[in-house]
């Protein structure tokens, strides 16, 4: 029973330290260029994030003024090792290739062999999101910079994010049913 409380208790302290420190810092929010890509960086050989099994993404809309209409998708990316724990880390650049998919008819929004590339850009991130930083401050692409035609692509669509790593290859992660643009 003790060790339970104990571990509850360790549990409790550590999310709470992980708030605090990620709230102390002022969160770096990376936005992705307009289309087009952007050459990886040299990357130090000797960082790695230390036993990196794959990443998971979550993609929403944000808001950055008081209309309700959304401006933009916010990527987080979490990562997380092989025994599926997420894994936090600083000062280590890893590139992130984002591309968008568009379809062009409702009915085919699930069949990745019919999607088209609309959009792709490349940022850097040197650390994993913190808390500060989630839903809506890790990665930010404005629909200006996406710039879909409403009248060829359906307004929902597929997003495809790959984490390249100079070490340790390529993590992928993919989600459906982005949106793509504001209603117009």
């Amino acid at each position: 029973m003790k060790s339970e409380i104990l571990k509850v208790g360790f549990v409790v302290f550590t999310i709470i330290s992980i708030v605090l420190i990620g709230a102390c810092a002022p969160p770096e929010t990376v936005t992705a260029p307009p289309g087009g890509t952007v050459p990886p960086p040299t990357l130090s050989p000797e960082k790695v994030i230390k036993d990196l099994a794959y990443i998971k993404i979550l993609v929403s809309g944000y808001s950055d003024d008081p209309d309700p209409q959304e401006d933009g998708i916010t990527l987080d990316i979490m990562f997380y090792d092989s025994k599926s724990e997420p894994i936090t880390f600083y000062d280590i650049p890893v590139t992130v290739t984002i591309e968008l998919y568009g379809y062009r008819e409702v009915l085919d929004t699930f069949d990745h062999e019919k999607m088209e590339l609309i959009y792709q850009a490349q940022v850097t991130v040197d650390h994993s999101m913190r808390m500060s930083e989630m839903f809506g401050k890790y990665i930010r692409i404005p629909f200006e910079n996406i710039m879909v035609d409403q009248n060829k692509y359906y307004e929902f669509g597929t997003i495809k994010v790959i984490v390249i790593t100079p070490k340790q290859g390529n993590f992928e992660a993919i989600q459906d049913l982005v949106k793509l643009c504001a209603k117009d």
